[in-house]
């Protein structure tokens, strides 16, 4: 059996050299390139700030009532799903050391050429993007699933109807090889193909931040805190240049947070699109001041799922009960991916696997919906007890996982309580999403499979639309620009000021940058931003930031 050792601590210092907000894509990558970069100096040490809680392999949830137990909210500031359900949008993160890599389907691809319109700055491009792509590739390894895999075959009928073929995607997933190590030196075992990576890797087989980017930033000296939720920012005291505010969480039940203030010279805000925005927010409400354009061009990605039910031959689209020896071989969550793109307009259409703690929630609703169908399968799903493996209707279904462009015309704001909300009317209306459906639905009838196309339908929820997207990869919000007057950011991360120029030591490095969609799964173009982004802040500021102690190199 693999050991895993944690890599957090609860001890938060009064004050730091650099407090990077957050530990996902964006936060990550530039935590481990400024820690390698300030190694030994005598500047008071980077210090990464993570509200969650740190989740080994073995802590992650294996049925449905652990993954209802680890829904945050506010009875349960710790929970590993953020889920939100809004008027206007829906949106699914995480939380936790390690971001969004923990629950995320592996999928490591580059944003196209024309992703990068009038939107991004002069100097973000593909191109220009793309060595510091090479770099995360380098840490992350991704590989190609090569055994078959009937879930992604499935894709063929609406390939055959576009006239494309479905392409296997790179995962950041050990698929091969036996049991290795991470590049950070973490044992990785191979890849099960139980088809859970989305309720986090209990086989240790995904590739997360966890396992590469956080243990080499903790071996050049960055302290990793858990727990501690950053509020806002304001004017630095104690000799710091700005003051981190926020609340301690503790995992015995009944004690309420407890508030605390961090001091340091440089802060690096990596909390996720919403979680940044909000932080700049209310940090804008205590007298920071930045652009107008603050909370603006929030994008759900066109991000967009769907269930083919029970099909009329048997998928492999839901999630081993077994991980460590599933019955079939289902493959990672994700494996192939049929692209419609075109211009800047289409979608990418992806197969899916439903996890089994998630799956056998929906076998009951689901087979409850159909149940006047006096389809035996559906029967099965509902009998008690269960039938042996493989009958039931949910064993013949599969999701399906489109993502796309939409408008970005989304708003972030601040509710009542002072927590980050989406305003964005008729955001379902738009013909992306359209356009999707369609093409979701054309695999679900080549399947000869019933048609559920937005979780809400399933879910059945009353007071709400059904037409309600939902996003996995929420972005925007503090987006990069060329000026004050379009963006929140510079294309170097740095916040911009009110009245021109940028203020000194305060940068983001994560999706809210994003001032589009990215037309695919966004963490390899994220924490290729967060590369270039370190890049550029190691070697041009934080001497002047921090001192001449500090050393210029530390990329691997």
């Amino acid at each position: 059996m693999t050991v895993y050792h944690p890599l957090a601590t609860d001890d938060l210092p009064e004050e730091c050299a650099v407090a990077v907000v957050g530990s996902g894509f964006g936060a990550s990558v530039a935590a481990t390139r400024i820690a390698q970069a300030s190694s030994g100096a005598d500047t008071g040490g980077v210090v990464i700030v993570e509200r969650g809680d740190e989740w080994l392999p073995a802590d992650f949830p294996t049925d449905f009532a652990a993954v209802r137990r680890a829904v945050r909210s506010r009875r349960n500031p710790l929970g590993l799903f953020d889920l939100r359900l809004g008027a206007d949008v829906d949106r699914l993160t995480a939380n936790g050391l390690g971001g969004g890599s923990l629950i995320y389907a592996n999928v490591l691809l580059e944003a196209r050429p024309e992703v990068f319109d009038d939107h991004w700055p002069a100097g973000i491009d593909a191109a220009a993007l793309q060595p510091y792509a090479e770099r995360v590739r380098r840490v992350l390894r991704p590989e190609h699933e090569d055994r078959p895999t009937p879930k992604a075959h499935s894709l063929d009928h609406l390939g055959a109807v576009h006239g494309r073929r479905p392409v296997r995607l790179p995962l950041a997933v050990r698929l091969h090889g036996g049991p290795g190590e991470t590049s950070a030196g973490v044992p990785q075992p191979e890849c099960t193909r139980c088809g859970n990576c989305v309720t986090g890797c209990t086989v240790g087989a995904k590739t997360t931040l966890w396992t590469t980017y956080l243990p080499t930033a903790r071996s050049a000296g960055a302290r990793l805190v858990i727990r501690a939720e950053v509020t806002h920012v304001t004017a630095g005291t104690a000799g710091r240049r700005w003051t981190l505010h926020g609340l301690r969480y503790h995992r015995s039940g009944g004690r309420r947070p407890t508030p605390f203030v961090l001091h340091a010279d440089v802060v690096v805000l990596g909390a996720g699109a919403i979680g940044t925005t909000g932080i700049l927010l209310r940090s804008a409400a205590e007298g920071l001041r930045t652009s107008a354009r603050l909370g603006e061009r929030f994008s759900g990605n066109a991000d967009a799922l769907s269930v083919s039910y029970n099909a009329t031959v048997r998928r492999t689209g839901t999630g081993a009960r077994d991980q460590a020896v599933p019955e079939v071989a289902i493959g990672p969550t994700i494996t192939s991916a049929l692209d419609l793109r075109s211009g800047g307009s289409g979608h990418l259409v992806q197969d899916g696997a439903l996890p089994y703690p998630v799956a056998e929630a929906l076998r009951r609703v689901l087979g409850l919906r159909f149940a006047l169908s006096a389809d035996s399968r559906v029967w099965c799903d509902l009998r008690p007890g269960g039938c042996p493996p493989g009958c039931g209707a949910l064993e013949h279904s599969q999701v399906w996982l489109a993502m796309g462009s939409d408008s970005a015309e989304g708003r972030i704001v601040l509710d009542g309580r002072g927590q980050p909300r989406i305003v964005w009317p008729d955001a379902g209306a738009q013909d992306v999403y359209a356009r999707q459906l369609d093409d979701l639905r054309v695999l679900s009838e080549g399947a000869s499979a019933r048609f559920v196309g937005n979780p809400r339908r399933a879910l059945l929820q009353r007071g709400t639309p059904a037409t309600t997207p939902i996003t996995v990869h929420p972005l925007g919000g503090a987006a990069m620009a060329d000026d004050v007057d379009h963006g929140v950011c510079d294309a170097d991360g740095r916040v911009l000021h009110a009245d021109g120029g940028t203020h000194p030591g305060l940068y983001v490095v994560d999706g809210a940058l994003c001032p589009t969609s990215t037309g695919a799964n966004p963490s390899l173009t994220i924490a290729s931003i967060a590369e270039r982004i370190a890049e550029r802040l190691v070697t041009r500021d934080l001497e002047e930031l921090l001192g001449p102690t500090v050393r210029s190199g530390g990329v691997a």
